[in-house]
């Protein structure tokens, strides 16, 4: 980020942080003094949580940098929640501060994002922060199933350089509400991470990215079949704004950013990190994993438009099923039949 974006960035994570802290008893947020005066904010491990709270978190993990809104969907018969995703600066926001990171040297499994990328990657010392209330640098969303306790807290305050008072950990389970509204989220991320590590383009080519995913029911972790993240790739729609050159392959470039062109395809997510023992980064592929299911290229300036992809319901409807989800198997014909079956009815 150059230095008006971090400014602009500091301020309005602090308002966001404010207006999650000031609005968390409807929300189903719990605000928690943690080790060494960290404050944690509880979106739904004791807490129950919201679709709204994950909606705004998903936000505060962009820095503010993209606009989101819910709304509802139909899918396999069922009509389930959506999340609409709008990234500014997507350099910087969605492939920047987004993209989590396992906190190894703890456990794995957990997973820090958010503004709190800025003072982990600064090269000399962590941004500062002269305004009032929370540090926005010290501001983390941290993927996890439970608080953190001292290790946890006392190995993010190191990885940023910062006093653990500086610290304010929001805490959200994947399988919560919460959850997967903040990890529905990532599918604009999905789009910048796909095109920068398995396409090796220039993430600064990519403008804006809208993007809309359903939300997975949410349940404990171990009964859920159909992850957020099966929701991106089989049902994850995004238009990408770009600067493209004359001789880029638009249509090639839009084949690789979808979940088609994975040798995952046809799997569930749940499966694949199962069998690389819990650890996401140890999932083989893991380049060509985070893409999503349908995508249009718009080429800022000559107005080129390049589309590939479809939504894959028949994997997300016989997931859904063998979680419990009445009505989502048999529900769910391929599209063009289902539009056909309509036509015949009227």
């Amino acid at each position: 980020m150059n230095e008006a974006q971090r400014t602009w960035v500091a301020r309005r994570t602090a308002e966001l942080v404010a207006g999650l802290t000031a609005d968390a008893p409807p929300l189903g947020v719990a605000t928690v003094r943690g080790f060494g005066g960290a404050m944690l904010l509880d979106c739904g491990v004791d807490a129950p949580g919201s679709w709204e709270a994950g909606r705004r978190i998903a936000v505060l993990a962009h820095g503010g940098m993209m606009d989101a809104r819910l709304g509802v969907t139909e899918l396999c018969g069922i009509v389930l929640p959506e999340l609409i995703g709008d990234s500014w600066s997507p350099a910087e926001s969605a492939y920047g501060l987004q993209v989590s990171l396992p906190l190894s040297e703890v456990d794995p499994a957990i997973r820090i994002s958010g503004p709190i990328r800025e003072p982990i990657g600064a090269v000399d010392r962590p941004p500062a922060w002269t305004g009032g209330g929370a540090n926005p640098w010290g501001t983390a969303v941290v993927e996890a199933p439970r608080l953190p306790e001292a290790d946890v807290v006392r190995a993010i305050a190191e990885r940023a350089r910062l006093s653990t008072s500086d610290l304010t950990l929001v805490v959200v389970p994947q399988a919560s509400p919460a959850g997967v509204a903040q990890i529905a989220g990532r599918l604009n991320e999905s789009v910048l991470f796909t095109w920068s590590e398995s396409l090796h383009l220039n993430a600064a080519r990519v403008l804006g990215i809208l993007g809309s995913v359903p939300l997975c029911p949410a349940g404990r972790a171990g009964e859920v079949v159909v992850t957020e993240d099966d929701m991106i790739h089989y049902a994850g729609r995004a238009t990408v704004l770009v600067d493209a050159s004359p001789a880029d392959d638009l249509d090639g470039i839009a084949e690789g950013l979808t979940f088609e062109s994975s040798p995952a395809r046809g799997r569930l997510f749940s499966t694949l990190l199962a069998e690389a023992g819990g650890v996401f980064e140890a999932i083989p592929g893991i380049a060509d994993l985070n893409k999503v299911a349908q995508i249009t290229l718009v080429d800022r300036a000559t107005g080129r438009v390049a589309a590939a992809g479809r939504l894959d319901e028949r994997i997300l409807a016989e997931g859904l099923a063998a979680q419990g989800v009445r009505g989502a198997a048999g529900a769910c014909a391929p599209s063009a039949e289902r539009e056909r079956g309509r036509r015949r009815r009227t």
